[in-house]
């Protein structure tokens, strides 16, 4: 399983939430999970990280109230418990299900606005602008002062404002004196 876009989340979600020494303790607490792949008390996890218990104790509770990781309460000989920490699959399963349909959805997006969009590309560094960009850059590109030229749906390649089309981005007039119906 591929997990470092999910622990990137974690570190992240954890270190703005409380602090980075925090967000990078969860991340390998979840790195131990995931490799032993079992229920793991907490002191074992200290002594595996080899960080203190406290310090593991707490992080576990945070990560805990977030809902990476979920316990067992077990009792012990001496009436003690003792909590066994392990992953919590189905959030980890929600988190990539829900950033694969944002991904998707953003794709989606992208290619229906480029898809109704005339496109204006620099030739020199390949950045696209719309029409407004266009003609905000006067038809230049910002970066090296190329004139960009016009993609359209279809792909072919116009040049920029004066080549066929009468005044910046406006669409061709009729040329009989009538005028033109919608």
């Amino acid at each position: 399983m591929e997990t470092s876009l999910f622990l990137e989340y974690v570190r992240r979600k954890m270190s703005f939430e409380y602090d980075e020494e925090t967000g990078e303790l969860a991340v390998k607490i979840l790195r131990a999970l995931f490799e032993r792949n079992e229920t793991i008390p907490d002191e074992t996890l200290a002594l595996i990280l080899g960080v203190s218990a406290a310090e593991i104790r707490r992080a576990l509770h945070a990560m805990h109230r977030v809902g990476l990781v979920g316990f067992v309460r077990e009792s012990t000989d001496q009436y003690r418990y003792e909590y066994k920490w392990f992953l919590n699959k189905e959030f980890i399963r929600k988190f990539l299900v829900q950033h694969i349909n944002n991904v998707a959805s953003k794709l989606m997006h992208r290619l229906n606005a480029l898809s109704t969009t005339t496109l204006y590309i620099c030739p020199t560094c390949f950045r696209g602008y719309t029409l407004d960009e266009a003609y905000e850059y006067d038809f230049r590109c910002p970066r090296d002062d190329t004139e960009l030229e016009q993609r359209s749906r279809r792909g072919s390649t116009r040049q920029g404002p004066g080549s066929g089309q009468l005044g910046r981005g406006a669409p061709p007039r009729a040329s009989s004196g009538s005028p033109r119906r919608a």
